[in-house]
């Protein structure tokens, strides 16, 4: 009896502590979980077009106070694109950079430098191949040429092989591709482009129909165009996501065919084309004519959930290329019902410039964009839910080209 009373002493005293360990270690999980987030920001300073700097930094707020890479930035060589997969941001060179280095956060959540490789021609276009593989492809600006496909380890930031693309090519109209997006979906690589004059001047005389190329992933066979005539090209120079995929692998592709995007002609409405999941050709029965629903024609948009997208919509298509200018107040914003085909603009959001890339961070329903007007530059977070935005900290520079989480 005795032996038993203490065993069972012995037992309570055990349970009490792991109790207490259990409070402690659960306390201290709830309190882990209660500090903010650390945010990486890629912070572009104040300049000219051409002589701006990048920078990369962390913050622990987006929405209040301000936004400076004075003493914490890490400055980057040259103009930059930028992109985010699996926690990595790559900063990626443009024109005469031919490097590409690819960060992360370390266990103290400090930026660190995870590798970097070396690439021959720029780097136009960026998508996800899965988890573990991102591809990159350089796109010649002259001339009837390759477009090398690069497919990058994002564990060893090494390129695993390259494959050389024509998409597409007429030499008798002297026109080729210029790809939009890169998207991998079900075995297959699908591959928005359309058409610019070989001798290099981006002039785009033939913008009637939305063209995608496809190929069998990972082989990279080519196996046919997919077309409508619907809408004109698909995507827009510098940006990168000429099609968005929903919940359920649906893949919506949007049509500019803006002056202010780049566009020298223009023939058909801005609108969003769908081609279901586990087909190959656009849905014949589904076509929204955003430029009649929202007054303007898409820039740019991104997927948030629950069929809704926010998209940047252009109020004055008079100047070529004006959507790349930070402060040129052209721009409204809009929440886009992509089931209903609804547009309704988000209130509380100033008239604002474009961007390169893709800047803008989505989390639970919430959608974090750089906007720079030609007074400030400011982060706002917008509820799509309610298509309301709130503005948020000031950006001390001329804008940021994207904010992510890399934890």
């Amino acid at each position: 009896m005795k032996l038993n009373r203490n065993l069972i002493l012995a037992l309570s005293l055990f349970a009490a502590l792991g109790t207490a360990c259990s409070d402690i270690a659960g306390s201290e999980n709830e309190e882990e979980q209660q500090q903010p987030t650390n945010y990486t920001v890629a912070f572009t300073a104040q300049g000219s077009e051409n002589e701006s700097t990048d920078y990369i930094f962390n913050t622990e707020d987006l929405m209040s106070g301000s936004l400076s890479a004075e003493g914490i930035g890490i400055e980057q060589t040259g103009w930059r694109y930028m992109y985010e997969q699996n926690n990595t941001l790559f900063s990626v060179g443009y024109f005469d950079d031919n490097n590409a280095i690819a960060y992360e956060l370390d266990d103290e959540g400090n930026i660190t430098e995870k590798g970097r490789f070396v690439f021959e021609n720029t780097l136009d276009l960026f998508g996800k191949a899965d988890d573990n593989t991102a591809l990159a492809m350089e796109v010649p600006r002259i001339d009837f040429a390759d477009r090398v496909l690069h497919k990058i380890d994002i564990n060893s930031v090494s390129i695993q092989g390259k494959e050389n693309l024509r998409i597409w090519e007429s030499k008798e109209d002297s026109l080729v591709a210029w790809p939009t997006d890169l998207e991998v979906r079900g075995g297959k690589l699908f591959v928005p482009f359309y058409k610019i004059h070989a001798r290099g001047d981006f002039s785009t005389p033939q913008t009637d129909t939305a063209y995608v190329a496809m190929y069998s992933y990972p082989e990279l066979e080519f196996e046919k165009y997919i077309t409508d005539t619907r809408m004109g090209p698909i995507g827009v120079y510098g940006l990168f996501n000429g099609m968005i995929a929903d919940e359920n692998d649906n893949l919506y592709a949007y049509s500019s065919a803006s002056l202010a995007n780049g566009f020298t002609t223009q023939s058909k409405s801005s609108g969003i084309l769908r081609i279901n999941n586990g087909e190959t050709e656009f849905n014949d029965s589904y076509f929204f004519d955003v430029e009649e629903e929202a007054g303007g024609k898409i820039n740019f948009i991104e997927y948030v959930g629950n069929g809704k997208a926010v998209a940047n919509i252009v109020t004055d298509d008079s100047q070529l290329w004006g959507s790349f200018s930070a402060g040129n107040e052209i721009h409204k914003l809009v929440v886009l019902d992509l089931e209903n085909k609804t547009s309704t603009e988000v209130s509380n959001m100033p008239l604002h410039g474009g961007f390169y890339g893709s800047p803008w961070y989505v989390n639970d329903g919430m959608v974090y964009m750089s906007v720079t007007t030609s007074e400030s530059a400011h982060v706002y977070k917008v509820d799509v839910e309610n298509a309301t935005a709130t503005k948020g900290a000031e950006i001390l520079g001329n804008k940021l080209k994207g904010i992510y989480d890399l934890n």
